[in-house]
């Protein structure tokens, strides 16, 4: 399963590298001077660079890698050119815990091009958990350096790399809710949809 999803995110990233490539364009003009009866050739290389400035504030997100631990779907809404702001709900998939858990997220981008392109983002998450009678209340903060792009017409792909730390959670009676207790690294890839 980790395989698939080390292709897939390979995928991502080669068909996110051709579809920013710049597209070149040769043209061969004759023209004849009326005047003079002479034919005049001119050749020129034409280079362009094309960006998709289709407005979207919205975007509505899973991140399928973080399966392994949560079921999750978040909401972002862009508040100016620069912040983007999002929450989100997510239940544990892990065997024999139950429960449900809420993030905030804000996305800094300094391009000012928001929601697309490079971000930094600060978040903060809160869970409650429960394995049998036993129940944690772990909370998280943590800090993203990311990439949001729209390879299709509203289709919302992103990458991100950081670290979230979780503290609050028991480590006594339950070894699966004693994983949601220190720095861990933090990985996402992103798919959904943008309006």
């Amino acid at each position: 399963m980790r395989f698939f999803y080390f292709v897939l995110i390979a995928l991502v990233i080669l068909s996110c590298i051709s579809a920013s490539a710049q597209i070149r364009t040769e043209e061969t003009r004759k023209t004849v001077d009326p005047a003079k009866g002479d034919t005049v050739v001119t050749e020129s290389v034409i280079t362009a660079r094309s960006e998709d400035i289709t407005p979207r504030t919205s975007i509505l997100l899973i991140n399928p890698l973080k399966f392994f631990l949560f079921y999750n779907l978040s909401y972002m809404h862009c508040v100016s050119s620069g912040v983007v702001m999002g929450a989100g709900l997510q239940l544990p998939t892990i065997a024999g815990i139950d429960g449900f858990g809420i993030n905030a997220e804000v996305r800094f981008h300094p391009s000012g091009k928001a929601p697309r392109g490079f971000y930094i983002a600060p978040n903060i998450g809160y869970n409650r958990l429960r394995a049998g009678s036993i129940e944690s209340e772990p909370f998280s903060f943590g800090i993203l350096l990311g990439w949001q792009w729209f390879p299709g017409d509203d289709f919302a792909m992103g990458l991100g790399i950081g670290v979230d730390h979780y503290s609050g959670s028991t480590t006594e009676g339950n070894k699966d809710l004693g994983r949601f207790n220190g720095s861990v690294p933090a990985l996402r890839f992103d798919i959904g949809y943008g309006w």
